[in-house]
């Protein structure tokens, strides 16, 4: 039988075709199967630095002292003229410590500074005295309870003018010439001149310590001029040969040169003694008396820390440098264990 000539000759291209085809599809199944054949992937360099995820911080509480801010506080104090200076200084050396402290310190008298404490007006009343039984009551009555603090000891120096003669001076003198018995300097050994004495006004723990301790509960004279504070019986005093007066001991060192301190006799068979810090600790001075503050209850928080200062080695301290008299160990001692 013979072949059909038109399927002879289309078979070549058939066959072409069929190997284009095959070829195509290996080289498609070449390409999937190893892709790096056709394809150049970039290689990361080991010296590259990824980026890197940081977990947030753990949360934990702010330190006080770094972040979380100091709460403020304030202290009111106020009272007696005579541990003014030593109060404005503990306030002064306090804060310098301690920004986040407010002291605000006035005088006006240790009557003054009680009364405030009584109507609640104050949180720290400045006395050169006890309180009274009376002030205690009322203070009582009107829900305070007043604590008593000693932060100091003071002695009252008698001064007189420079040129005055006289140089020394018994209690008996003193209260002879504070009654008015005496009027002429010359009662006392001094040159013929009348005596003008100066003193603090009733309102002072100073004047109820003087009527107390001196006069024996007397009243004074009646032409006693009663000043507001120590520094203006310092200032009458300098400038008036005939006067006398008494302040505190830091106020008449302040003004040496300017006044006179006389040394005081107790008794007649007993030395006369000068308000140094010894005689006054000792108790030989016999014009001396401890210095308090008072308080609402123990005080808590920074009222506790002040007052803790205050009756510590750094407020005594500064007692001393401002030539007040600190606080026997012992009695410093006894403030501290109340605060504890």
């Amino acid at each position: 039988m013979s072949k059909n000539p038109t399927q002879n000759s289309k078979n070549p291209a058939i066959i072409i075709i069929a190997i284009v085809l095959a070829a195509a599809i290996a080289g498609s199944a070449t390409t999937l199967l190893n892709p790096q054949a056709t394809k150049t992937i970039p290689q990361i360099s080991p010296t590259v630095t990824l980026p890197t995820v940081t977990a947030p911080p753990a949360q934990t509480t702010p330190s006080p002292t770094s972040t979380t801010p100091v709460q403020k506080y304030s202290i009111n104090q106020k009272g007696s003229d005579t541990l003014l200076v030593l109060a404005q200084n503990w306030a002064e050396a306090y804060m310098s410590k301690h920004p986040e402290a407010q002291i605000a310190v006035s005088g006006g008298g240790s009557g003054t500074g009680i009364a405030a404490l009584i109507n609640k007006q104050v949180d720290m009343a400045d006395a050169s005295r006890s309180m009274k039984d009376k002030e205690i009551s009322d203070a009582k009555a009107n829900g305070v309870d007043p604590v008593e603090w000693k932060v100091a000891v003071d002695g009252i120096a008698v001064i007189v003018h420079p040129s005055n003669p006289i140089k020394t001076l018994t209690l008996t003198q003193l209260k002879s010439t504070y009654n008015g018995s005496y009027k002429n300097w010359e009662n006392v050994g001094g040159k013929d001149a009348p005596i003008i004495t100066y003193g603090r006004q009733s309102n002072s723990g100073t004047y109820i310590y003087w009527q107390e301790h001196v006069l024996k509960n007397q009243n004074c004279r009646t032409d006693m001029q009663a000043l507001n504070g120590n520094s203006d019986i310092g200032d009458a005093v300098a400038r008036d040969p005939n006067a006398i007066g008494y302040v505190g001991i830091a106020y008449a060192t302040a003004r040496k040169g300017e006044v006179k301190v006389l040394p005081i006799q107790d008794k007649a068979d007993q030395p006369f003694y000068e308000p140094t810090p010894e005689n006054i600790v000792s108790g030989k001075y016999p014009i001396s008396r401890y210095l308090f503050i008072y308080t609402n209850g123990i005080p808590t928080g920074g009222g506790k820390e002040y007052l803790k200062f205050i009756v510590g080695d750094d407020g005594q301290k500064v007692a001393e440098e401002v030539e007040y008299v600190a606080l026997p160990p012992e009695t410093r001692q006894d403030q501290l264990a109340k605060l504890k």
